[in-house]
């Protein structure tokens, strides 16, 4: 890697498959560039810094570049939302049982719908080319509020239902709850990254 494509992708957040791939359409160019000004008689220096000067300054090619990457990670957050939300949601309906949970725990649950409802239709959004504006942004930002809200009436409803249903039934829906929750958390705080970094 040339010391002008080390300085593009130095700032650059984003999903490593992706930026990777940019960086070597970019490098391509850039070597073909240089390659065509050795060929019309400069050295090698002169010649790079001849395609540094057709390629524009590092820090213009890469905020370019982090936009991409930006609405590359938000896409991937957004199928997260897509895929891991649903999925807890219809878990828990199936295996918490078939009685009358209570006014409270209906509640809870239909708040913790409402908070999915928003992220679902958000990450839809981003993903049917209707929400591009800080699509990363709104992507994190959505999906870390869902399991916060996810986890603090999951929380309330467990300390309401305490002694109903089975204990085994219980331990499977936390720990299947923590894995989902763990999935949209690494990928939401991967989302606000990148936006930060093409916020930048």
């Amino acid at each position: 890697m040339n010391d002008y494509i080390a300085a593009v992708a130095a700032p650059l957040r984003g999903p490593r498959r992706v930026r990777a791939d940019m960086l070597a359409e970019i490098e391509d160019g850039f070597e073909e560039a240089v390659a065509e000004h050795v060929a019309a008689g400069l050295d090698r220096e002169r010649a790079q810094a001849a395609a540094a000067a057709e390629f524009g300054a590092p820090g213009i090619v890469a905020a370019e570049v982090q936009r991409e990457l930006a609405a590359a990670q938000a896409r991937r957050t957004a199928w997260t939302l897509l895929v891991t939300l649903p999925a807890m949601t219809i878990m828990w309906d199936l295996f918490s049982g078939d009685g009358d949970p209570g006014v409270a725990v209906t509640l809870l649950a239909r708040i913790v719908d409402a908070a999915t409802a928003v992220a679902f239709g958000a990450a839809a959004l981003v993903l049917t080319g209707h929400l591009q504006r800080r699509a990363a942004s709104v992507c994190g930002l959505l999906g870390l509020v869902q399991i916060a809200v996810a986890l603090g009436c999951s929380a309330l409803i467990a300390v309401v239902a305490q002694g109903e249903g089975d204990a085994g039934t219980w331990a499977v829906l936390a720990a299947a709850s923590g894995v989902g929750s763990a999935l949209v958390c690494a990928s939401s705080v991967r989302a606000l990254a990148v936006a930060r970094a093409a916020a930048a």
